[in-house]
């Protein structure tokens, strides 16, 4: 077992704390360069003023895993993709609840519910997996069959169009602000540049993801949480051959708060390393001012899951005891 105890030191000093202790063991979780993404008048917000018309995104992807979301300001609208060549060959999700389909030819599917006036659509490319899911109010609607590598030409775009006449307005977030709900895991913001789908740390986890109960440790060989690790037996960081490194898999998370208060949460990796991108990239002046941690085996009661939920302005310091159930 390891013992790491981080302090809020200021960010340079935070991330080489978390560069050189934590992430030599958890998975690293990348800051995803960006490049700015508009409709093609420059803008977040496009103005559609005739049935049929139709923006995409200044910027067009050929591979990887991308999420952005349209607020919609009328009952008529339809939130999608398209290809190089523009309107002729697009797929999208149409206020009346549809797919329409006219990659190859016009297909109406029925597909989720109907929607209009301020609510929000986020869309989730893939093009590893040749596939887009769209979402209403951060709710997944699923599966459909609209595959993105039968549009024309190499690159794939974010599009809106107009689906009667009158002027509409359509705002999207391509990730240059926090999003209104969580990217979906694996996914990374439509504006991130590279290859990479680890969530962006500036992007709010998802507060509603239950962990795989196949995750949890048999509570018979969970570390008792009112016990603090040896201080002596943190790894010596001239180790460099890993013969002392643990292959923790979970950790107890204990958060000392402003007031004195601690708080322990027996987490597994990929919670971990969520918890860490988001203290990150907080104290780097991005992303929600609370993070919602279950409380797993600590649930008590009638309920089927809890949740507590920490502010990033009252944490004093946080300290992380990895162990094993293998």
């Amino acid at each position: 077992m390891k013992n790491i105890m981080f302090k809020k030191l200021g960010t340079i000093m935070l991330a080489l704390i978390i560069g050189v202790s934590v992430f030599s063991l958890f998975p690293t979780v990348t800051k995803a360069e960006t490049t700015n993404v508009t409709w093609k008048n420059g803008s977040v917000v496009t103005s559609l003023g005739s049935v049929g018309q139709s923006d995409k995104a200044t910027v067009g992807k050929t591979k990887g895993k991308w999420y952005w979301e349209v607020k919609v300001s009328h009952s008529i609208s339809l939130v999608g993709i398209t290809g190089e060549s523009g309107p002729k060959y697009q797929g999208y999700y149409g206020y009346s609840g549809q797919i329409i389909n006219n990659i190859t030819s016009d297909v109406r599917t029925a597909y989720g519910p109907t929607f209009g006036l301020n609510d929000v659509i986020g869309v989730a490319l893939d093009l590893d997996s040749d596939k887009i899911v769209w979402y209403k109010n951060g709710v997944s609607l699923g599966a459909n069959t609209v595959k993105p590598s039968e549009l024309e030409g190499s690159q794939v775009f974010p599009m809106v169009m107009n689906g009667t006449s009158g002027t509409m307005t359509y705002e999207a977030n391509f990730g240059a602000s926090a999003f209104k709900y969580s990217v979906p895991e694996g996914f990374l913001p439509y504006q991130a540049t590279g290859e990479s789908t680890k969530p962006d740390p500036s992007t709010k986890p998802d507060p509603s993801t239950t962990p795989d109960p196949s995750t949890k440790p048999d509570p018979s060989t969970t570390p008792d949480p009112s016990t603090k690790p040896d201080p002596s037996t943190t790894p010596d960081p001239s180790d460099t051959d890993g013969s002392s490194q643990p292959t923790g898999d979970r950790a107890i998370l204990t958060v000392t708060m402003d007031n004195g208060l601690d708080k322990e949460f027996d987490l597994s990796k990929k919670e971990l390393s969520a918890f860490i991108a988001w203290y990150d990239a907080k104290d780097a002046g991005r992303g929600a001012s609370f993070f919602a941690i279950d409380k797993h085996n600590n649930n008590k009661g009638p309920f089927s899951n809890r949740k507590d939920y920490v502010i990033f302005n009252k944490i004093l310091t946080f300290e992380v005891s990895e162990y094993s159930t293998k």
